[in-house]
């Protein structure tokens, strides 16, 4: 072992890192359980978690299966379960298909008739009024508040024109931010303190909403944290999401492994899987990518093209047996000619 320093990161010199690692994340791994939970308060929801997680994140899926924000709030609102409701309310993305029963295409008069949940309005905090003018706002069609519903009148009696027009209606944003999800309150145990938790990763939009703590706001999707903070946020956030993932299943596993994992798929400047298309895909050693996978594919474009082999690598000298440069392999040995001379062979007899 490495003697102990101030530093408790120094490793010894030729010591394998990445297989250490590679070894300390995936045997554990081969002991998850598919176990899964459900977001309080949201319907239908379900996160990835486990083996499936683990997989998203090491591919570096440009999109999570379930994203997720965890969103604080400011002092004064924090403490506040009306004004955290408020704010929920302006977070929550709401389309039209959430708000209406249903929709009728009057083809011959050329009007959709789009029938809103009177429900469902209230519990968003919104009115027919303000739907009517977000219609004729967003989409620039004459909206009119008739009975129950709200009738657009399309001044054509074209069918591909009126469909095109309640596909874009029904898919409408009326409220809340644009790929924030469906969000719910929680309350912290430890400092009694209100957050909202969305089932969306739009962390840009939602930062852009007044009395949302931008300093603690997260989300799980990495690539939402690439986009808005940089790579180097982009390798923390996936650290902490494998950790988090490995701990839900009552794994424990060094910092330092998971942190060489997430540099490793950070360290062009962009996030990069650990698969063909991405780290063991793109090694310098023909010996080394031929021996992951597409074997055929990688040695007949090694050979067309001349590419040479350094076999500097670990995989490509397993493969034909020659001594790793880790541990004592990575040593060399020399001996000065002076010495040599010093040297008497042994007499024949």
């Amino acid at each position: 072992m490495a003697k102990q320093t101030q530093n408790r990161y120094l490793v010894d010199y030729g010591e394998p890192v990445g297989i250490i690692a590679a070894q300390s994340v995936g045997e554990p791994g081969t002991q998850m359980i598919l176990r899964s939970f459900h977001l309080a308060g949201i319907e239908s929801t379900v996160a990835t978690s486990g083996l499936p997680r683990i997989i998203e994140l090491v591919d570096a899926k440009k999109k999570p299966t379930t994203p997720i924000t965890y969103i604080y709030l400011e002092s004064g609102v924090n403490k506040n379960f009306e004004k955290a409701t408020e704010l929920l309310k302006k977070i929550n993305e709401v389309r039209m298909n959430h708000i209406a029963k249903r929709v009728l295409e009057n083809f011959s008069k050329g009007k959709i008739k789009v029938v809103l949940d009177k429900q469902e309005l209230d519990s968003e905090g919104l009115t027919q009024k303000y739907v009517a003018s977000k219609i004729e706002k967003e989409l620039d069609l004459e909206a009119k508040i008739e009975d129950n519903g709200i009738v657009v009148n399309m001044h054509t009696r074209n069918l591909k024109e009126i469909r095109a027009a309640t596909i874009s209606l029904m898919k409408m944003l009326v409220s809340g931010v644009d790929g924030a999800g469906k969000g719910t309150i929680r309350r912290d145990d430890a400092t009694k303190e209100f957050y909202l938790v969305s089932a969306g990763s739009n962390i840009e939009g939602i930062m852009a909403v007044d009395g949302v703590d931008k300093t603690r706001t997260t989300t799980n999707d990495v690539f939402a944290v690439y986009r808005l903070f940089g790579i180097e946020a982009a390798s923390k956030a996936l650290a902490i999401e494998l950790k988090k993932t490995l701990k839900e299943q009552k794994i424990s596993v060094d910092d330092r492994h998971l942190n060489l994992l997430a540099d490793a798929m950070t360290a062009s400047g962009t996030i990069k899987g650990v698969g063909r298309h991405g780290l063991s895909g793109e090694k310098k050693s023909v010996f080394a990518r031929a021996a992951y996978e597409e074997t055929l594919k990688h040695l007949i474009h090694a050979a067309a093209f001349g590419e040479v082999d350094r076999m500097k690598g670990v995989t490509e000298n397993i493969l034909i047996g020659k001594q790793i440069p880790i541990g004592t392999g990575s040593v060399k040995l020399a001996v000065k000619k002076e010495d040599m001379a010093k040297i008497k062979p042994k007499s024949d007899k």
